[in-house]
């Protein structure tokens, strides 16, 4: 499975940040979802409530060295699946998905045009957008179970302690901090992510060679953006309740919070609101269209 997190930042001179997330997920989210060969579609944008007074001494002791600002990179990231590196890549190529009195035909109206409005736009570079695709290798600790209302969704970014080597790090994080953290109760879903070291992973070949992204500016916004964290992983709760109390936990608590400084150089918590617009199917894909 081909995974991407895709950072994006609103056009801040036009809209605002409520105003970005009714502009995705209202109308450009309609017209993506259509990528070709997309096994997978959830748009999350960062929760207007501040995390850290509603956790209260909690936070204090489940964070730290949060990079100053780090929200300030991003309003929303959508995350899509693929099957694999060339699914992603061809996902642009147009399908006939629009019935007509000939019959079904490719949609003219396919490709969205809000993207200058929407999204933090390059200056001089007709209609191109800042934003940071990164590839991630996803490791499914807990089936995510979505009841039928609206869920706490909170992302636990991380940067490896750098005495430990990667290796050794995730394995670590997936034998010994995922089983760990998988048995907080009231827990709805549990996926480990590790970024992808190659920071053009997700973009090479996607977007054309003269664009923004691969110039020195765009490539070194990139580089700062992901040396602030090396994964994250995504949990889900009925509500920060349940998840102050499933943290606080004494059976798993005082061992969690070891396993943390060993672990994690750094490591913070954003409650984003998830969208699904496609529902995630990790089975084999199905012979005919299918969202």
């Amino acid at each position: 499975m081909f995974k991407v997190f895709a950072f994006l930042k609103r056009n801040a001179a036009l809209i605002s940040h409520d105003e970005y997330r009714a502009g995705h997920i209202g109308y450009h989210s309609g017209h993506s979802r259509r990528m070709k060969g997309m096994r997978g579609y959830c748009v999350n944008v960062w929760a207007n409530a501040d995390l850290k007074q509603a956790l209260g001494p909690l936070h204090g002791q489940i964070v730290r060295n949060e990079p100053p600002g780090f929200t300030e990179h991003w309003d929303g990231f959508p995350c899509v699946h693929f099957d694999s590196y060339e699914t992603w890549v061809g996902s642009s190529e147009p399908e006939k998905t629009r019935a007509t009195a000939e019959g079904l035909a490719v949609d003219p109206d396919r490709t969205p045009d809000d993207a200058p409005w929407l999204f933090d736009p390059v200056p001089g570079t007709n209609g191109q957008f800042r934003s940071n695709h990164v590839r991630m290798d996803e490791h499914v600790v807990l089936p995510v179970e979505r009841p039928e209302a609206k869920q706490t969704k909170l992302m636990q970014f991380f940067r490896r302690n750098p005495a430990l080597p990667e290796a050794a790090f995730r394995a670590g994080v997936l034998t010994r901090h995922a089983p760990l953290a998988a048995r907080m109760k009231g827990l709805n879903g549990y996926i480990a992510n590790f970024r992808d070291p190659d920071i053009d992973a997700a973009i090479r070949a996607f977007y054309p060679a003269d664009d923004w992204r691969f110039t020195g500016e765009g490539r070194a916004a990139r580089q700062a953006f992901c040396g602030l964290w090396d994964g994250a992983n995504e949990l889900w709760f009925d509500s920060l309740d349940a998840f102050r109390a499933a943290r606080t936990d004494p059976d798993i608590a005082p061992e969690l919070d070891a396993l943390e400084r060993h672990l994690f150089e750094a490591v913070w918590y954003v409650e984003v609101d998830e969208s699904v617009i496609v529902m995630p199917n990790r089975d084999p894909a199905p012979s005919f269209y299918y969202r």
